[in-house]
């Protein structure tokens, strides 16, 4: 009898511990990172998830900007993404990979992707050029595979990293490569068009600078005329300035290009959501509505009841105060009960408007699955990108308007890379 509250102790402790991390389990961490106290975002990050994809990823991309070393997790993740990686076609004739963690959690393209250059970038700054050199290249094939024409994968940010990946293992012509591939992406950039055309010196410094808080999901109900998907839906909305950045060290100073686009890696994480799980979610949500409308329905009838009630009362008060008045002939008291009888119907129309609008407010609180979203945090809104021609000692960024919060790595690799953070928000 003795173990049994044990038993019940370890369970319930078990279930907390792998129980789905949410918004506000990210207030502290996130907090922290928009004033780039990186290592301070590490340890506030949410516990809820310690060792599924989200959180592994998570806390392995903001230790690699905290210049961490540490990459056991994400190199086990990483394995398992290869195992688990699974190729499908939507209804729709889209062609996608995707992968199921064990939690339930589809993977999207762009994080998978990440996942293995940011592992090729760990083993870079160990110096396991060869290891670096293996990711790099299966990052690679997911980027170019022909899964279909219409729903293949790539993206200009992703191959900036990878082509910041090649040049760290001192591969400078498979850095072209996809420097070369990022201008056909994007051939409005003028400045991934010049590292196409003329390569990051051997003793210079490529510089890679992530920016932005992060995008974060909100409800978007006006996305699908369909009632079921419509209030389902969801949009990404970001917060960075997209600031003009200078990269100075000592008596040199560079201008950094800002290179936009990486709210394709959230909108994309809403398309593989939708056509993945779209059923199941639908089923669920559908269930969410039903419930959630008998609830407010039954709670706003009894205010609005409970409103108009009110308002009778006064308004009843109010004739038997001119009744009264006309009895006594009194023309204070009636005119007394003309003003609580009007007042009494104004009471009551703004009780009954209040009384609807916190229905309204409660219903869409209750279906905004916004708090709900997962996704990996942390990733960009845009980044900045430049080179050196020579080694830079002693770097800092600022900008035209002045100082800004940031942090910068130590250059890492054969070919030198120096990667950065700046949150570039108004008030972090």
């Amino acid at each position: 009898m003795r173990i049994l509250p044990v038993w019940f102790l370890f369970l319930i402790f078990t279930i907390q511990c792998t129980s789905l991390a949410k918004r506000q389990d990210y207030e502290d961490s996130l907090r922290s990172y928009k004033k780039a106290a990186i290592d301070n975002a590490l340890t506030t990050l949410p516990q809820n998830e310690r060792k599924g994809f989200i959180a592994v990823l998570e806390k392995a991309h903001l230790s690699f900007l905290s210049g961490g070393r540490e990459f056991r997790d994400l190199e086990s993740l990483a394995e398992t993404s290869k195992e688990r990686l699974r190729f499908s076609a939507s209804r729709t004739l889209k062609s996608f990979f995707y992968m199921e963690s064990e939690d339930g959690y589809y993977a999207s393209e762009a994080e998978i992707i990440y996942l293995h250059i940011l592992l090729g970038l760990y083993y870079s700054r160990v110096e396991q050029y060869e290891e670096a050199k293996i990711q790099a290249r299966y990052a690679g094939n997911l980027l170019s595979g022909e899964w279909s024409a219409e729903g293949q994968f790539d993206d200009p940010t992703l191959r900036l990293l990878l082509a910041s990946l090649w040049l760290s293992t001192g591969a400078r012509e498979e850095a072209m490569v996809d420097f070369r591939r990022a201008t056909q992406i994007k051939p409005q950039s003028s400045a991934i068009r010049s590292f196409a055309n003329e390569m990051v010196p051997i003793d210079g410094e490529f510089i890679f600078v992530f920016g932005g808080p992060g995008a974060e999901p909100e409800m978007d109900p006006s996305a699908n005329l369909n009632f079921i998907r419509g209030l389902r839906n969801l949009k990404f909305t970001t917060s960075g300035k997209q600031s003009s950045l200078l990269l100075v060290d000592k008596s040199k100073s560079i201008q950094l290009n800002l290179e936009k686009g990486t709210i394709g890696w959230y909108e994309r994480h809403l398309i593989r959501d939708n056509e993945i799980s779209e059923l199941v979610e639908d089923s669920k949500y559908f269930q969410l509505i039903s419930a959630t409308a008998i609830k407010e329905g039954t709670n706003g009838t009894l205010k609005v009841t409970g409103s108009i009630l009110a308002s009778a009362s006064i308004i009843a008060l109010g004739a038997g105060l001119v009744y009264v008045g006309g009895e006594v002939h009194s023309e204070h008291v009636v005119g007394l009960g003309f003003i609580t009888m009007i007042v009494g119907f104004q009471l009551g129309s703004e009780w009954v408007k209040t009384s609807i609008r916190q229905t309204k407010e409660n219903i869409k609180e209750d279906l905004d699955v916004s708090n709900e979203y997962r996704y990996v945090r942390f990733f960009p809104e845009y980044v900045w990108i430049g080179k050196s021609k020579s080694k830079l000692n002693e770097p800092i960024l600022t900008s035209n308007q002045g100082p800004v919060t940031y942090h910068l790595t130590p250059a890492m690799g054969k070919i030198k890379v120096r990667f950065g953070f700046v949150p570039d928000v108004q008030n972090p």
